[in-house]
């Protein structure tokens, strides 16, 4: 219910939609067009309502995020993470008042490290010290140009401004809706046409919303969130006039939330007495046109210590929003509350959640006019299927003298289910062993499409629903599709409440996505509709599965992607090696036309690795690196890279390694605990303080992934592995493992060439994280080979537009190349 650090950068499930962190797949140019059903409800319902998209599965009536940028991967769909921070709520000032506060709970001395400064987001010390950096950082990379000056910067920009790239899509009524952004839109537009129209090669499209005259015109640096309808529920399918927006200064997680008119194309003028919302981390949900639920800061009580809302309000039209009733509150402690109402085909549903933890959620719902919890385990994924419940099962379940392993999908009539009864169970999907996982479902008017993967190929299980079956289960499995080998696939429903018509997209690492259209179940037949471009020749590349055996001896998988004219020059090559590791999120196969375009084309390799604490394998996968366990990430990823140097396929010195967030962390844990095998490492907003992490933005809903440092125990572990507090230790490993002077160890020797990327405006992972960290670095005196950047906008996902995305991505890339085929673990000096 509650979300990963990176979730608005992450791949995701059928059909994905959000974009991977741009280390992962380069910030890909990939869109696509579809929109899926997966998970719980109640959970991405209410969390994509805390943040304007869904929570670890998002549901069918998630709202409309086709203007992200895709990663679209069958497993868990990513979504946008729930709200930690805003400046209207608590500001970072605060936080940092609050972190003084509270230093003797984290730091047992009571005092505060003396680079706590930089916590203060915008102070003048802080910004100082932060274009200080960005100086020597670029003119280190780049100079004495500017990155717009770099001949890569016109490549990314050509990519992410592709005219031709497929238009991620959601069909509304009678349009199909999109958001764009390229040279001319920098901001973006959002625009709509016909279905007919669309499937044509070059459809004529009609411009709803102008956010670069929005944002000139109200001085604000719009970022665009998203919309949600209303719906009217059934007879009324086609009927989408209404909706809120939700716009971000800057790309924060703090959204404004206004009403649109569709017919208008515009606004809700005041005289209608429109909805909206300020500024803030808050939760959305329409009940009827009138009607909405809204969780907010209301006050003393009113947000949760990870900065999420803890209560809803019933918002009727024409009332203030200070004055509309409490109708539903979650505990001081839990991460998140919310609700939602939504009519799933002809059924209508009321839901509420309380997140007591990360992965831990109690579901309520309305039955016979009352509310009753939802009786499943809490570590369960809930969601509704017509008038259907649907669990995933995350670990295993003995209920009414039945046995449903980890890793099961069950489906059972909603009203006996409410009601207590447990008789009625269709088995969904049951994995055959330890290398099989659930991914998520999508839906047509009369089949749901349960999306797998088996190691590691995906696979989709195809149900027809039949409502007035007159007895035994309302389910019956009529097909399964298996998907190419090193390839992903995904099929939705372009218009579940209507049709069995579905968009079908494919692609690889050296596939550019294609979309299809085809009808439910026949998902192998299927028409191409659109391709999008390939952009670099893929003569002689190849892709392969491998697995490395990690220190305990666990099988961990990994792709390996050779790129242009390396299986014939058949000797070690610069190498880049992603990870993430975490949350349960899976990586799996994706065309990336930056990574081919930067890496691959130039002879290099391109890695992406499926260590622990991912989802690749399902929930035991993933806790298997939780808290105290979460070296196995670690030990795994340190494995992959010395099975690409056992290979052959390349060098310590010509490796590099690249992750963002929670992989930010996996990558500053190879700075400080494994910097022998690396040449370069990139570390996008990550965290690295894993003592004061809690302290900072969301922190504290990601204590059930890490741990808590007010449990001794716990803080042993996160320290263990905490990058900022073993930089000492990595100079000491340094002499006594590797052999290395102290002289040489003390002045930074056995470190790599490392960049640290953030955001100003990164209000999930505060950028403190990585900010301290250099800093610290600089006064140990080991760090004269790291480089620190920061944007100034962007939020989480670093960047805001295409503009600045092809900067990032050029200042990142520029960088490993550099310093990969010097082979010399340093960063290029501006005399260079």
């Amino acid at each position: 219910p509650s979300l990963p650090p990176d979730s608005c950068r992450r791949a995701s499930s059928p059909p994905s939609l959000l974009s991977p962190p741009p280390s992962a797949r380069g910030c890909s140019n990939i869109h696509s067009p579809l929109t899926a059903t997966t998970g719980s409800r109640a959970a991405s319902h209410a969390l994509r309502l805390a943040c304007g998209a869904a929570v670890r599965a998002v549901a069918k009536h998630a709202p409309d995020v086709s203007s992200l940028p895709l990663h679209r991967r069958p497993l868990l769909l990513r979504h946008k993470l729930p709200p930690h921070l805003q400046p209207k709520h608590r500001s970072f000032r605060s936080a940092v008042t609050a972190s003084v506060a509270m230093g003797s709970e984290t730091n047992p001395s009571g005092a505060l490290p003396a680079d706590v400064f930089l916590e203060d987001l915008r102070s003048d010390e802080s910004m100082t010290w932060v274009q200080a950096e960005n100086a020597r950082a670029l003119a280190s990379i780049v100079g004495p140009g500017t990155p717009e000056e770099d001949p890569m910067y016109a490549k990314l920009r050509a990519i992410y401004d592709d005219k031709k790239k497929i238009p991620a899509v959601r069909l509304r009524g009678e349009f199909v809706y999109n958001f764009w952004q390229d040279e001319d839109h920098v901001k973006g537009i959002w625009r709509r046409t016909s279905m007919e129209d669309f499937k044509r090669e070059a459809p004529q499209w009609e411009t709803v919303l102008d956010v670069d005259a929005l944002a000139a015109a109200e001085g604000k640096s719009w970022v665009w969130k998203g919309p949600s309808f209303v719906d009217y529920g059934p007879g009324q399918e086609q009927r989408k006039d209404r909706c809120v927006v939700k716009l971000s200064d800057g790309g924060t997680d703090a959204c404004t939330v206004r009403e649109f008119d569709v017919v208008t194309k515009a606004f809700v003028l005041p005289e209608e007495n429109p909805f909206v919302v300020p500024e803030s981390k808050n939760n959305f949900s329409w009940v009827d046109r009138d009607t909405v639920w809204v969780g907010y800061d209301f006050g003393e009580g009113t947000m949760s210590p990870s900065g999420y809302p803890l209560t809803v309000r019933e918002w009727k039209r024409g009332t203030a929003l200070s004055d509309a009733p409490e109708i539903w509150r979650g505990e001081p402690t839990d991460v998140v509350a919310a609700g939602m109402a939504y009519w799933d085909k002809s059924t209508y549903y009321k839901v509420w959640y309380r997140a007591k933890t990360f992965y831990d959620t109690v579901h309520f719902a309305e039955f016979n006019g009352a509310m009753v919890e939802v009786d499943i385990p809490s570590d369960f994924a809930f969601n509704t299927f017509s008038d259907h419940v649907v669990v995933h099962c995350k670990s295993d379940w003995n209920v009414a003298g039945q046995h449903f392993a980890s890793g099961t999908v069950v489906a059972h009539p909603k009203d006996s289910f409410f009601a207590g009864e447990r008789d009625m169970f269709t088995v969904l999907y049951s994995p055959k062993d330890d290398r099989c996982t659930y991914g998520g479902s999508s839906e047509t008017k009369d089949y749901m499409m349960v999306h797998t993967l088996e190691n590691m190929v995906t696979k989709v299980y195809v149900w027809k629903f039949d409502k007035d079956a007159a007895q035994g289960s309302k389910f019956t499995l009529v097909k399964e599709y298996t998907a190419e080998n090193c390839q992903s696939f995904s099929a939705g429903g372009v218009d579940p409440s209507m049709s069995n018509d579905l968009f079908v997209t494919t692609d690889g690492f050296l596939n550019p996505v294609t979309l299809s259209t085809a009808t439910a179940p026949d998902l192998e037949i299927s028409t191409p509709l659109k391709t999008n471009t390939a952009w670099f020749d893929t003569t002689g590349m190849s892709v392969a599965l491998h697995e490395a055996t990690s220190d305990d001896g666990t099988q961990v998988p990994y792709f390996l992607i050779k790129g242009a004219g390396v299986e014939a020059a058949r000797k070690p090559v610069p190498t880049v090696l992603y990870g993430y590791g975490g949350f349960e999120i899976p990586m799996l196969p994706g065309y990336s036309a930056t990574v081919g375009e930067a890496f691959l084309s130039e002879g290099m390799c391109y890695v992406m690795s499926c260590i622990r604490g991912g989802g690749e394998f399902g929930p035991n996968w993933h806790r298997a690196a939780k808290k105290e366990k979460r070296w196995k990430a670690y030990e795994d990823f340190s494995a992959i890279a010395r099975d690409l140097v056992s290979k052959g396929v390349t060098t310590p010195e010509m490796l590099g390694c690249m992750g963002g967030s929670n992989g930010g962390l996996l990558t500053g844990a190879m700075v400080a605990h494994y910097p022998h095998l690396f040449g370069a490492v990139v570390s996008q907003c990550p965290l690295l303080d894993m003592e004061r992490y809690v302290l900072l933005t969301s922190g504290p809903s990601w204590i059930d992934e890490y741990g808590d440092p007010k449990i001794p125990a716990e803080r042993d572990a996160l320290l263990g592995f905490s990058p900022y507090h073993n930089l000492e230790k990595g100079v000491t490993d340094a002499i006594t493992a590797r052999g290395m002077s102290p002289e040489d160890a003390a002045a930074g020797a056995h470190l790599p060439a490392v960049l640290f990327t953030t955001s100003t405006a990164d209000d999930r992972v505060h950028p403190s994280h990585a900010r301290r960290m250099v800093h610290k670095m600089r006064a140990m005196g080991v760090g004269e080979g790291t480089l620190y950047h920061e944007m100034t906008e962007g939020g989480h996902a670093g960047s805001a537009d295409n503009v600045s995305r092809a900067k990032v991505k050029t200042i990142e890339n520029r960088f490993l190349i550099d310093a990969l085929f010097r082979g010399d673990r340093k960063p290029r000096t501006p005399a260079e």
